[in-house]
């Protein structure tokens, strides 16, 4: 390091008879250019002390081109495997250069007098061309032509691309085109680009070009791609996701027409269904449907929920969001207020269907029995009350039902008689009445396939709800994909629909994930059982987390008197305890922060695992990265092998 301070002290005093100011950061480039000669000939000269802000992006080739696809820098075809090979020609080359530019939306379709001989009047490139020399990104020879169908280079394209990003011929010394390629690659500009100064530019170069240029920091030290106003992610590169979405066209709600209102050949576009990759034929009735024509891409939603409407906020004369089913959900637009104003067509306590859209707005409403719904769940309890109609007194029977979605629904029923607690049941309505059904379920046993696709010969719904309930009483949604590769048995399945698709579409499950437990360190447990008296009591102190408590249990014990060690524990909304289980436990032999191992089979650590360590009789919470040297301590980790198989508690012991 000293001898290439002493060398780079020795090039400025060199250049001080002809510069003032050393820039952009000399002794940071250096050590990224690619030979002492380019560096020895060249400088490059800009105003000292400029903070650059610092990213680390990827630069990653397939997400480069997604980026310059969606931004309209370039189409589909492009970034085919055969286009990608084929050359940019110059004019093509100042068109993309003023679609990634603060002109992007200030051209025009044609252009008074040509520049160049060589580029008519009439050409759509000519504004385009006319814009990028005018700013200096590129030029045309001493002939006075522009070679408008010649192909561009990559020197020619680093010219354009340093320009940019606002430094000029003043900024460098010595050899020009030498020094601003040795400042390309000092800046990364050449990530994924393997071309010669001289060489032409195919459009896989070009993608990686451009995108290195969008996430590089210009002369004034902010990201290209922020002076544009595109965000960024933690690593620097493009947040992809939010610039599509922000370019979406849409909401059409699925009807029987419903191709015939997206202005683009659906059945060679991409289709996903809330996040994942689908075709057309999985798109039903009522979906909601966006759509972007630049990436030749669909995107649906299913999300709906069917319930009684509690209420409209802040009043019936202003609306901007609805209740139903006791969840607040906000209006897309005007005409949905109207609907539910005083003025509308709904009234409060109908039951109506929300079509909810990619940001969970209300996009779309219905009249829940015109819209063929149902809500199918289980039931919780049942009652005889007095009538929750207005001015009657009557005793009526109600059940209470908690569907695949989490919510909670009480209705009146004629016979209590077959209902008991996790009944499935599934409602229907009949002249906006609603109408509880029991139904018979086959029993399915086998294990989700890998990419939670299938189970028990049935494909699982993209959009599918899943709801894991335990007898505790506590329930939480889940994710599709954590049940990949888990094995559901008939006893653990309390409800599920399948539609006409042969898709499970609703599914709640018991015992399956494990997620909806506690896991922690049992303490001490002291159990009562005298089954002459009917007998059973326990009581057990816990640590969870940093949390200390005591929990008894009332009818039952779990045979866990004289135990103390990791365990899972089932609460009840009381606080009292419903299940205590111990965990498979192994030695590890090696750990990341996302498995352990033993030598011969690898677990998953859970996104909340417990981490302790262990000093005689007591436990200690801790972080895991204190505790991951296999040198320093003897790790024990524990995992629900009967149900999810994620590790849930690690014990660390010092060696």
């Amino acid at each position: 390091m000293a001898k290439r301070i002493s060398w780079l002290h020795a090039l400025c005093l060199s250049l001080a008879m002809t510069v003032t100011t050393v820039c952009p950061a000399l002794a940071a480039d250096v050590s990224a250019y690619t030979n002492g000669a380019d560096v020895q000939q060249s400088a490059v000269v800009t105003a000292a002390g400029t903070a650059t802000e610092k990213t680390t992006p990827t630069c990653d080739p397939m997400l480069a081109r997604r980026v310059l696809v969606a931004m309209g820098v370039m189409n589909n075809n492009r970034i085919s495997e055969k286009g990608l090979q084929k050359k940019v020609t110059r004019q093509q080359f100042a068109k993309m250069l003023v679609q990634i530019s603060p002109y992007k939306n200030k051209v025009g379709t044609t252009v008074k007098t040509s520049m160049y001989a060589d580029v008519k009047r009439t050409s759509a490139y000519a504004p385009y061309i006319k814009i990028a020399v005018k700013n200096g990104w590129m030029k045309g020879n001493l002939q006075g032509k522009f070679r408008p169908k010649q192909a561009v280079t990559l020197k020619e394209s680093v010219v354009a691309v340093l320009a940019m990003l606002g430094y000029s011929d003043s900024d460098f010394q010595g050899n020009l085109s030498s020094a601003k390629m040795s400042f390309y690659k000092a800046q990364k500009l050449n990530k994924n680009i393997s071309k010669k100064a001289n060489q032409t530019m195919t459009y896989g170069d070009m993608s990686c070009l451009l995108y290195n240029l969008l996430v590089t920091a210009n002369k004034s030290g902010s990201i290209y791609a922020k002076t544009l106003g595109y965000e960024l992610d933690a690593n620097g590169d493009i947040a992809y996701l939010p610039m599509v979405y922000e370019e979406l066209d849409g909401p059409v709600i699925a009807g029987a027409d419903w191709r015939s209102q997206i202005p683009f050949e659906t059945d060679e576009s991409v289709i996903y269904i809330d996040g994942s990759k689908s075709r057309a034929s999985n798109i039903h009735e009522y979906d909601v449907i966006y759509y972007s024509e630049k990436l030749n891409s669909i995107f649906v939603y299913q999300n709906r929920v069917t319930g009684r409407l509690n209420g409209v906020s802040p009043d019936r004369f202003t609306p901007n969001a609805v209740t139903v089913a006791g969840t607040n959900y906000a209006l897309a637009d005007q005409g949905l207020a109207y609907e539910v104003s005083a003025m509308g067509s709904y009234e409060i306590g109908d039951y109506v269907t929300l079509l909810l859209g990619r940001d969970g707005k209300v996009v779309g409403m219905g009249n829940a029995a015109k819209l063929n719904s149902f809500i199918g769940g289980i039931i919780l309890s049942k009652t005889e009350k007095v009538s929750d109609e207005k001015n009657s007194t009557d005793v009526k029977k109600y059940v209470t039902m908690l569907d695949t979605i989490g919510e909670t629904h009480e209705y009146e029923v004629s016979d209590l008689t077959g209902f008991s607690e996790r009944t499935p049941v599934e409602v229907s309505f009949d002249n906006g009445k609603p109408v509880v059904n029991k139904v018979s379920l086959n029993r399915l046993n086998g294990i989700v396939s890998s990419d939670a696709g299938s189970y028990a010969g049935y494909r699982l719904s993209e959009s599918i709800r899943i709801l894991e309930y335990d007898n505790g009483g506590c329930y939480n949604s889940v994710k599709r994909n954590r049940l990949a590769g888990l094995t559901i048995n008939a006893s653990n399945i309390l409800y599920y629909h399948v539609n006409a698709d042969k898709e499970i579409t609703d599914l709640i499950v018991r015992g399956v994930t494990g997620d909806n437990y506690k896991y922690g360190i049992l303490i001490a447990a002291s159990e009562i059982a005298n089954a002459q008296a009917m007998i059973f009591q326990g009581t057990y102190s816990y640590q969870i987390g940093s949390q200390n408590g005591v929990a008894t249990s009332n009818g039952q014990i779990f045979a866990m008197q004289g135990y103390s060690g990791p365990a899972q524990f089932a609460f009840s909304s009381d606080g009292s305890v419903t299940g205590i289980k111990t965990l498979g436990s192994i030695e590890v032999t090696s750990i990341t922060k996302t498995e352990v191992s033993n030598g011969k089979n690898a677990y998953t650590l859970a996104d909340d695992v417990g981490v302790y360590l262990k000093k005689g009789s007591n436990y200690y919470e801790t972080e895991l990265s204190k505790v991951m040297s296999l040198n320093n301590y003897e790790l024990t980790a524990y995992y629900d092998g009967t149900t999810g198989g994620r590790v849930r508690v690690i014990v660390a012991k010092a060696k």
